[in-house]
């Protein structure tokens, strides 16, 4: 079997479009990854923020109890 450089230049080209259409889906999955992780700190930033409005109503709630 000869192997000749039309097959071995054909060869290459569909290993560089996998290549590239790999490469193309880790940067897609990285990107997502950083959306997701940014998005998961605005919604503990929320939870921090009405936890302590819960605090603040609670002590509100305490202080016209005894006064």
């Amino acid at each position: 079997m000869n192997i000749d450089e039309a097959t071995l230049i054909q060869e290459r080209t569909m290993l560089k479009k996998e290549f590239d259409d790999l490469n193309n889906k880790i940067k897609q999955v990285e990107f997502d990854l950083g959306t997701m992780k940014s998005n998961l700190n605005a919604l503990h930033g929320a939870v921090q923020q009405t936890d302590k409005l819960i605090r603040m109503s609670k002590e509100e709630t305490t202080n016209n109890e005894t006064v």
